[in-house]
């Protein structure tokens, strides 16, 4: 990095922490974070912008009195005196179900650093971005392209009142194409995108490239479904959105309010046994790996769901002392990652397995469904119709619904090969209700 605060900032924390500590913090935290990067951006098939940026922040948590107080800021020389507004914000703040941090422990060496993302220069990057516009341009000239890329490094510190004490320098890129197609009252939206710490096989203009034009090819024929219930194909991305309703379930802060419909499922066969879940946050450069949580407890790979049994319910340090359950290591009581391990077909071999169903693309809506309760009722945004295992138009104007956590009770599969970004199989979910809007 052209500029580094981690000394600087570090002799900060142990005054920060003192000072917490003098005006009566049992608990105190202080953690930071800086950053350089590089960006650029196209829109209307244009560049846009090309840009540099550096940002800095840090905030310090306290608990006083039973209570937990929070304050930030950008200006490394007003930190001591952010320690009396994180104290007073204290008094009116969230009951704290703990007193003291635990003590740190030994914590994997995760690789977050790659000196390969730094090669990235702004000019490799709007090339990049320009020949992806060029290539889908020359599919449809007609289409509104957006394209953008962009490289970071940073820089982040943590410490905290029982001597927790460390640092991680990180780098990352990212690579984004998407394309919206009006016709009428009509609007055709695909996007696609890569992203992670370390420069490699992932950084594949072609992928996304390829992405783009399947939509575009599989959107220029229309197809109809009469109403009824179908199997659904997900494609990695899309099973991901399908997940949120055990990522939820298993929260444990959300098991001891009782508000979970996991709460008395521990230990039994909640899903089908085609369904294991492995959360794994020790996979090197990867943007969801963390070998500790807020609270210095060091994480681990953990079997979620195992033959679809559910094996295990998640806490941070102050949901594990409110339910009196041992933390498990995850911030906020979520998972780092949900993969599904996968199954025994291929993604093409599943696909041609359809006799009629659908592709799910993308979905409107689906976020403002109940999924705390697995319950989901949403537009299809883009979807293909399924017919003797071959993809034949898109759906328009339809609608699936269902409750996921009975769905994934069903004859689901996975296939065998995953996704290279996300890591993620394709599925078959069947038993999802379809409705189409009437002319």
């Amino acid at each position: 990095m052209r500029s580094t605060y981690l000394h600087d900032m570090q002799d900060r924390f142990t005054r920060v922490i003192a000072n917490a500590t003098k005006q009566g913090a049992s608990a105190a935290k202080v953690s930071f974070s800086h950053g350089e990067s590089l960006s650029c951006s196209f829109e209307a098939g244009r560049l846009k912008y090309a840009d540099s940026a550096e940002s800095l922040g840090y905030n310090i948590a306290v608990i006083r009195n039973g209570r937990s107080g929070v304050a930030g800021g950008n200006i490394p020389a007003a930190m001591d005196e952010l320690v009396e507004r994180a104290i007073s914000f204290a008094q009116i703040g969230a009951v704290a179900h703990f007193s003291h941090y635990p003590a740190p422990t030994t914590y994997v060496d995760l690789k977050s650093h790659s000196p390969r993302v730094l090669t990235l220069s702004r000019e490799k990057m709007i090339s990049d971005c320009q020949e992806m516009v060029d290539y889908v341009k020359s599919l449809d000239d007609s289409l509104d392209i957006s394209a953008s890329a962009g490289r970071s490094e940073g820089e982040s510190a943590v410490a905290n009142s029982a001597g927790l004490n460390e640092t991680d320098m990180e780098t990352s890129w990212d690579l984004n194409l998407g394309i919206q197609k009006t016709s009428g009252t009509d609007m055709l939206f695909s996007y696609d995108y890569r992203s992670w710490l370390d420069l490699n096989e992932l950084y594949d203009l072609d992928a996304l490239k390829s992405a783009i034009a399947f939509d575009l090819r599989h959107a220029a024929r229309s197809a109809t479904i009469s109403d009824g219930v179908y199997p659904i194909y997900l494609p990695p991305r899309m099973l991901g959105s399908f997940l949120a309703p055990i990522s939820m379930g298993i929260n444990g802060r959300d098991v001891f309010k009782g508000t979970s419909p996991l709460k008395d499922e521990l230990g039994k066969q909640c899903f089908s046994p085609a369904l294991t879940i492995i959360d794994n946050p020790h996979i090197d450069f990867s943007p969801a790996s963390a070998a500790f949580d807020g609270a210095g407890i060091a994480t681990r790979p953990m079997t979620l769901v195992d033959q679809g049994v559910l094996k295990t319910f998640l806490y941070d340090y102050d949901s594990a002392c409110l339910a009196q359950a041992t933390p498990t290591g995850h911030s906020g009581s979520s998972p780092y990652t949900m993969f599904v391990q996968p199954g025994q077909r291929s993604a093409d071999a599943m696909l041609k397995s359809i006799p009629k169903g659908l592709y799910i693309k993308q979905l409107l809506g689906f976020g403002q469904s109940n999924l705390a309760n697995g319950d989901f009722s949403c537009n299809a945004a883009l979807a293909y119709l399924i017919e003797n295992g071959e993809i034949v138009g898109r759906v328009k104007n339809a609608m699936i619904a269902g409750n996921i956590l009975s769905l994934l009770k069903g004859d689901i599969e996975f296939s065998s090969d995953l996704d290279p970004q996300n890591r993620q199989p394709h599925a078959i979910i069947p038993g999802v209700s379809v409705v189409t809007a009437k002319n």
